[in-house]
């Protein structure tokens, strides 16, 4: 080797040191959370996008909600058209 650093083995970095101390955890791990359920974690995430929208429970409009029927023809047609059109590819692949 030309570098003098393949002479020397590594320093291990302190946070891979096997015989640290426990109360040298991981930033989450000192964290102090209240316990809760997925349920109730998924509750409070809708309510904070409720009230960050302004908007109450109410059902928000979709994208192809607001379009005109005959663009969303074209785009289930465009969607069809890709679908078949990979299938091929992908026949004319396994056929050669």
């Amino acid at each position: 080797m030309t570098a003098s650093n393949g002479d020397t083995p590594q320093k291990k970095h302190p946070s891979h040191d096997k015989d640290r101390r426990p109360d040298q955890g991981t930033v989450l791990d000192r964290i102090k959370m209240p316990p809760m359920s997925g349920e109730e974690a998924l509750r409070r995430f809708n309510e904070g996008q409720s009230s960050a929208n302004g908007f109450g429970n109410a059902p928000q409009p979709g994208e192809l909600e607001n379009l005109h029927p005959i663009i969303k023809l074209m785009a289930l047609g465009g969607t069809l058209v890709l679908i078949v059109a990979v299938l091929l590819g992908v026949l004319y692949l396994f056929a050669a």
